[in-house]
């Protein structure tokens, strides 16, 4: 590996608390997070929750869905989201995988921008493609987990039969689609991830600062 892609080995200056503090708070809400995701994502396409005691029923109702503000079965009829169909629950379960990747790639990178600082290199090609990754990461994970939700909503408007040209209608094909027979659907509109699509641009920005900053750096030990 090429010297000048690693970043050295050198004692902290200034308040390396800091950067043990911000270390710490990094990867214990990116790990809370990531789980949280991937919980959801397991219960989404099982239907069912991880534990159940006290011999509840594990199976969780249709409106467990992120894209569904109220499912209400007829009178009588019964239904949950573990028979919903796997593909709705595939499809629904994909914006918080999406996140939960967007999440783990942004903070290796963060954490390698971190790294960098803390050794007082700032400006080295190391932090600087750290920067760059990170606001990728942030921009394209933001922007795919909306789209993906958004197809997500879609394809659940057009199977309950709320859009114009539905695949799926008649209550026979709406009871195999979500699982039961239900008199009230309410969806939700598609959610957009502002925060990391904004914390995507700050990155966009602190990478062009930083790039600067060793241009000027460079040019400084040039006339040195």
């Amino acid at each position: 590996m090429s010297t000048e892609r690693v970043i050295e080995s050198r004692p902290l200056r200034g308040r390396p608390r800091v950067f043990v503090v911000a270390r710490s708070v990094v990867l214990i809400v990116a790990t809370a997070t990531v789980l949280t995701d991937l919980i959801q994502v397991v219960t989404i396409i099982t239907g069912r929750t991880l534990f159940s005691f006290g011999g509840a029923d594990p199976r969780l109702p249709l409106s467990y869905l992120p894209q569904l503000l109220q499912a209400d079965l007829h009178d009588e009829a019964t239904g949950t989201l573990a028979e919903a169909s796997i593909l709705l629950r595939i499809v629904c379960a994909l914006p918080s995988l999406i996140h939960a990747v967007t999440i783990v790639l942004a903070t290796i990178y963060l954490l390698r921008a971190l790294r960098g600082i803390a050794q007082a290199q700032p400006f080295h090609p190391v932090v600087l493609t750290s920067w760059r990754h990170l606001s990728i990461v942030l921009l394209v994970g933001g922007l795919v987990q909306a789209l993906v939700d958004t197809i997500a909503v879609v394809y659940l408007s057009t199977g309950v039969g709320l859009l114009y040209g539905t695949w799926n209608e008649g209550p026979d094909g709406q009871e195999n689609f979500l699982g039961g027979d239900y008199q009230g659907i309410s969806i939700d509109l598609p959610q957009w991830p502002f925060t990391i699509i904004i914390a995507g641009l700050v990155a966009l920005a602190l990478t062009a600062a930083f790039r600067a900053g060793a241009r000027l750096e460079k040019d400084a030990d040039g006339v040195v």
